[in-house]
């Protein structure tokens, strides 16, 4: 409800009735080509929370939501009338388009229209000193343009809004669908929440506007000390499930935000780097303005053909958490278990698919999208081709060993989400194929896979066993080749 321009389009101000309108698309629970289902269970529950959360919303303004679980072309022409409009948020991508035009050609066979009103990124394209289209890149130059050379403002949050009431529409479900009704089966459904999530999400308005309250009170003031962590509720600030899904704009937590540095002193390190995470949103849905359809191609925005692999089985156990890579094991788990997992991890992960295992990029994509719950097109889609390097920056390949020992010195997180690991020394468990059958036995390991695949980075500042001599993995010591291994400045899997 807060800050959301659609209730303050003068078409809607002027209406005498306005009927909210909340539609359950069937083609975003259905299979992919890449076999996964396109919202996963966590993402579709948070949905179904944050559609409950906003019917209660418009209760309060005295108006009702109306539901339907069909097509938006099959339902929106039948609910208006003539010269009646149909107000809906700007989308950018192809899918989405798509469906804007199939309702765009039923309203006008009704004398109808659709509007589409621009929202959920901090800067409004009008105010840019760039065309879309034109976006820089890559994100560091955009960020020069905006803060150092044209200066830009972020425009002010929208009144809370005054809705004209109307009536609920014709045809509207009485009650939210289940996920059952959505077309999950009961084995897919559980019910009981992960003992080791670090955050139980619940979707909609009020719940992410308790979040920034706690973030903003108890961790933002560390902010950019501890965004990296991987265990915990307050590491990051985890607004993304909620601004993915229309429940908190980014714009909202910008002047929350600079309420806090009014009272604290001014601006910081933290508070700097929070709005920095923010920007890197708006740059990927300008990317895909941009770049268009080819976001989507195995070849990228620059169309560079590899050669790509597409092995069933490594690709099953890079999701199940199987590889035999502890840090990339426990990353995949928690999503697999919780929906969520850390930008490190993400970044890391994402590495691991397409330069250690040299497996096509949109395998990866496609299970992001499933699972998270902060899934947003653009920003998933984009830092995956850019992970792959097929964006024409430089390429983010990151050492698995370095990175495991920098952010999970101890092993913590790996025993967490590996327990088949939890009675191994620190100085072993990011390196378990080094022991042999009989320590394996002795710490109750041997349950733990082999590896799929040896990286080649996995070695580089790996522990002194077996491989560290081995004169296989001696060029990959210091990654003289393409790629550098580095903390990714070039993307960011948008997690705050």
């Amino acid at each position: 409800m807060h800050d959301n321009p659609i209730f303050h389009h003068p078409a809607v101000k002027a209406a005498e009735r306005v009927t909210p309108v909340y539609i359950f698309d069937p083609r975003q629970f259905e299979k992919t080509e890449f076999g996964s289902r396109k919202t996963g269970k966590f993402r579709a529950q948070f949905l179904l929370e944050s559609v409950s959360d906003l019917g209660a919303s418009l209760k309060e303004t005295g108006n009702a939501l109306s539901i339907f679980h069909d097509k938006p072309e099959n339902v929106l022409h039948k609910l208006a009338d003539k010269d009646s409009v149909v107000v809906c948020q700007e989308e950018v991508t192809s899918e989405e388009l798509n469906v804007d035009k199939s309702v765009q050609k039923q309203l006008k066979m009704v004398d109808s229209s659709l509007i589409r009103v621009w929202g959920s990124t901090l800067y409004h394209p009008d105010d840019l000193p760039f065309a879309l289209d034109q976006t820089p890149e890559p994100f560091t130059v955009m960020r020069n343009h905006l803060e150092r050379k044209a200066r830009v403002n972020i425009r002010e949050l929208f009144p809370d809004p005054k809705i004209p009431q109307g009536e609920k529409a014709r045809g509207s479900l009485e009650k939210i669908p289940t996920l059952n009704e959505l077309g999950f089966s009961d084995n897919e459904i559980e019910i009981e929440p992960d003992k080791n999530i670090v955050l139980h999400f619940v979707g909609g308005e009020s719940e992410a506007l308790k979040r920034l309250v706690h973030f903003t009170n108890t961790a933002l003031k560390t902010y950019k000390d501890t965004r990296n962590g991987l265990i915990g509720a307050d590491y990051s600030s985890k607004y993304s499930p909620w601004i993915a899904n229309g429940c908190l704009s980014p714009r909202y937590i910008y002047w929350k935000t600079r309420e806090y540095e009014e009272s604290h002193g001014g601006q910081t390190v933290h508070t700097y780097w929070l709005i920095f995470e923010l920007m890197w949103r708006d740059f990927f849905k300008f990317f895909c303005v941009k770049h268009g359809n080819s976001v989507f191609y195995l070849e990228g925005p620059k169309g560079q053909r590899r050669s790509w692999n597409r092995d069933s089985k490594l690709i099953a156990a890079w999701k199940e958490g199987r590889t035999g890579v502890p840090w990339v094991d426990a990353n995949m788990r928690e999503l697999r278990r919780t929906g969520f997992m850390s930008n490190r991890g993400r970044q890391n992960v994402a590495s691991y698919l397409v330069h250690d295992l040299g497996v096509d990029w949109r395998f990866g994509a496609d299970h992001f999208e499933s699972l998270l719950l902060d899934h947003d097109v653009c920003s998933n889609y984009g830092n995956w081709v850019a992970a792959a390097g097929l964006t024409g920056g430089r390429i983010n390949r990151f050492n698995m060993s370095k990175q495991a020992k920098d952010y999970d010195k101890e092993g913590k997180f790996v025993k967490l989400w590996c327990p088949e690991l939890k009675a191994l020394p620190s100085h072993q468990v990011h390196a378990p194929w080094e022991l042999t059958s009989a320590e394996h036995e002795h710490y109750g390991s041997l349950d733990y896979p082999r590896p799929v695949k040896q990286p080649r980075s996995y070695t580089s500042h790996g522990s002194n066993g077996k491989y560290g001599n081995n004169k296989k993995f001696k060029k990959a010591k210091n990654f003289k080749g393409k790629g550098r291994v580095h903390r990714g400045r070039n993307q960011d899997f948008y997690t705050h």
